[in-house]
């Protein structure tokens, strides 16, 4: 299954940054500064001339920079204008790089907010549907995943993973083909929050919701289903601001120190 599959890819590029080329990391400090509102939308980015200075690069580097953040929908270049900050409803969000350029230290509520909407929306219908439609095989792999979850160390690689297979397997074991491509299209954002929620380590509650999930998939349940995903993903997005509340209060304290 192509959940499964892509789990521990998709772990691996977890926060992971634009590396190789001089314009990989020009467009990760623009983008960066884009996201986190260093600049605003409309507003012009430097000329090329002062992207180069600054970052001590070539004109063609500054220009592959600016390709790259055009292509994740940020800015726009135009003739005797140049490049300016595109609306944020033009931003590519599920874009790996915006994604975690947005959590970096610690991301805005608002993107918290959002991001658990959006799973909100597509997850406990998903659950519902894979209820219907698993497979024996796929209630199987749901299975090891839970086990996985229960069984290995809180907060461990192991763990994580199996937290990722499950939720996978489930946009999968829906067998709706627009649900299943909303499934790889949030991927990135499922990656993302649970990199979010792993400055914590799992509690007993989280572990049960799981257990619950899987035990209404596997009875058919679909409206236990649906009920069981919404109260993980809700219990999910208070431990995530919980952690970053923590993260916050830390680094303010250090800051004082």
């Amino acid at each position: 299954m192509r959940g499964v599959q892509d789990t521990s890819r998709a772990l691996a590029t977890t926060g992971r940054e634009r590396t190789g080329s001089l314009s990989d990391m020009v467009a990760s400090t623009l983008g960066r500064r884009i996201v986190t509102g260093q600049y605003q939308p409309g507003d012009t980015l430097p000329t090329e001339p002062k992207v180069q200075e600054e970052f001590k690069v070539s004109r063609t580097a500054v220009r592959e920079a600016i390709r790259l953040l055009s292509a994740k929908g940020l800015t726009v270049s135009r003739p005797k204008i140049g490049t300016r900050v595109r609306p944020r409803s033009d931003w590519n969000m599920l874009d790996p790089d915006v994604l975690h350029w947005q959590i970096d230290p610690f991301p805005s509520d608002e993107f918290i907010h959002s991001l658990f909407e959006m799973r909100e929306i597509i997850e406990p219908a998903a659950a519902a549907r894979a209820a219907e439609r698993a497979t024996a095989e796929e209630i199987e792999a749901l299975a090891k995943a839970l086990d996985g979850i229960r069984s290995r160390d809180r907060g461990s690689a192991d763990q994580i993973k199996a937290d990722l297979a499950f939720h996978m397997i489930v946009l999968e074991a829906s067998h709706n083909p627009l649900l299943r491509s909303a499934g790889g299209m949030i991927e990135s954002g499922l990656v993302i929050s649970f990199s979010l929620g792993w400055r914590t380590v799992m509690g007993d509650d989280a572990v049960l919701q799981h257990r619950d999930v899987y035990e209404a998939i596997r009875e058919r349940n679909a409206d236990g289903a649906f009920l069981a995903m919404r109260r993980l993903l809700r219990n999910a997005k208070g431990n995530v601001f919980d952690s970053i509340w923590v993260g916050r209060r830390g680094e303010a304290e250090t800051e004082i120190g």
